[in-house]
């Protein structure tokens, strides 16, 4: 219901611009190999760095992310933010193939069938955009969003909002969850070893968490709140398949090294 309104209000625009500079900030801190500031746009043979935006909304993260990455796909329960954030994309210029969102759900038993094809595989980065703290089972969320990265180097980002009892708000004015809203809200939110706990048991390593310098206020239903955001993020774990491939790889690599200065060739 909310959709054509969503992002148009100060309060929405001064949170967006804040968590824009959050994320951008970070892009080192996230492990994820970007894409090359020299890479022209449909350069033949460029590296693809695809983006899996859920729970994508208008696309916040989507634009935040857009220089970085060559491909973004969104998915959303709500068929009208799937249409602002499509909209969006095409007032930007960017065609269906660079970025694009459906509705879909991928926590769903089956996940939504038409998100079985290979455009929503083997993304490079997942990023969930204040909407983690909405899904009933995050163990259940985060394995599935897990399955969908690359192995060894995907790498999932969620931003969402620490507990009100770690907020400065402690239960106050300003703290709590709106009556009306609390049928969608299922998580109060995250604090790091919770976040921890959930990317080890669905197999991330290189786990990072830290809490965004500036809160946001949000206002809904005629009331004001201020939240402090959290950024956690984690790198999917390879196989075992793929840690012998690498092990099998640098042991040929020392092996080859030996044997060209034992011949007097230093250097390959």
């Amino acid at each position: 219901d909310i959709a054509a309104e969503y992002d148009t209000q100060p309060w929405q625009r001064k949170m967006a611009m804040t968590l824009t500079h959050g994320v951008q900030e970070r892009l080192d801190w996230f492990g994820v190999k970007w894409k090359d500031e020299g890479e022209a746009e449909g350069e033949e043979g460029k590296r693809e760095v695809k983006l899996l935006d859920y729970a994508c909304g208008s696309g916040m993260v989507s634009r935040a992310l857009m220089p970085v990455v060559t491909t973004i796909r969104g998915i959303d329960i709500s068929s009208n933010m799937v249409d602002a954030y499509n909209a969006r994309a095409r007032a930007s210029n960017l065609s269906q193939l660079q970025m694009s969102a459906v509705v879909g759900d991928l926590f769903a038993t089956p996940p939504s069938p038409s998100l079985s094809g290979p455009e929503y595989t083997d993304f490079d980065v997942a990023a969930v955009g204040l909407g983690f703290h909405h899904f009933e089972d995050p163990a259940l969320a985060i394995k599935r969003l897990a399955e969908r990265l690359k192995v060894g180097t995907g790498v999932l980002v969620i931003l969402d909002f620490l507990p009100h009892i770690n907020d400065n708000n402690n239960g106050g004015p300003g703290g709590g969850v709106p009556e009306a809203m609390r049928h969608t809200i299922k998580h109060d939110g995250f604090d790091k070893e919770g976040m921890r706990k959930l990317f080890e048991a669905a197999g991330f390593e290189d786990f990072g968490y830290e809490i965004l310098t500036e809160p946001v206020t949000l206002k809904s239903h005629g009331e004001e709140r201020v939240r402090r955001v959290f950024i956690a993020k984690g790198r999917r774990k390879p196989t075992v398949w793929a840690r012998l491939t690498q092990w099998v790889s640098s042991t040929q690599d020392g092996v080859s090294e030996q044997v060209q200065r034992s011949l007097g060739r230093p250097g390959a």
